[in-house]
């Protein structure tokens, strides 16, 4: 799912579409439109999870779990901080275009595209995705990455069944921070191996296991 302003789903250039409440709004909408009379299971990745933890804040009524897919308790590590402030200066100067040059420049060799089956690299397919995101949200969203509270003890009281996974490796929240989020949510811990931030790509036969077994076991 494209959220507002993301790839395939087109948002406006106003920075206040993008606040907190309306992302989790669209999320309280769309369970509200496949549950029909059942719950459903809940699943943010990254900004995702976050934006998911609002939803579930303000009506948990709907959902029957939630999944937090590499996504942390509050603001993301100084590093990426400072890599989103970096962004957002750019966007502020230069087109869409030559911010993902820019962006490809300072990339480290495991940042890049990893290459397809045929050899080539998925940089045009990112690429245009890219192009397709909205300067609004990622300026908004970026601003929310850096100043997220921590709301793990909010969640909890919640009584949501709750799981959370990562890789074995995560650059934007330390493992280690996603370990300690888990043990105050009393949560169900998985980490992939082999995987970092996107463990449904880097390994997606163990990421579907441990999915799959936590939904079979909150049927």
């Amino acid at each position: 799912m494209d959220g507002r302003g993301q790839y395939e789903t087109p948002g406006p250039a106003d920075e206040a579409a993008y606040a907190r409440p309306e992302l989790a709004a669209d999320v309280l909408a769309q369970a509200a439109a496949v549950r029909g009379t059942g719950r459903v299971h809940l699943l943010g990745h990254s900004l995702g999870g976050q934006i998911a933890r609002a939803a579930v804040l303000r009506d948990a009524e709907p959902f029957r779990s939630l999944t937090l897919l590499s996504s942390g308790p509050a603001e993301v590590s100084g590093e990426q901080q400072q890599r989103i402030e970096l962004l957002t200066a750019a966007m502020a100067a230069m087109n869409m275009g030559q911010v993902w040059d820019a962006i490809q420049a300072m990339a480290t060799p495991e940042e890049l595209a990893e290459p397809d089956e045929d050899g080539t690299r998925a940089e045009a397919a990112l690429r245009a995705r890219w192009l397709l995101h909205s300067p609004a949200q990622l300026t908004a969203t970026g601003r929310q990455l850096r100043t997220e509270p921590d709301l793990v003890a909010e969640l909890a009281a919640c009584g949501l069944p709750t799981q959370v996974v990562s890789g074995e490796r995560d650059d934007t929240w330390p493992v280690e921070l996603m370990d300690d989020m888990a043990r105050r949510l009393k949560a169900d811990r998985v980490v992939i191996p082999g995987a970092e931030h996107s463990p449904n790509t880097d390994n997606p036969a163990d990421t579907a296991r441990a999915l799959a077994g936590f939904w079979s076991a909150h049927a």
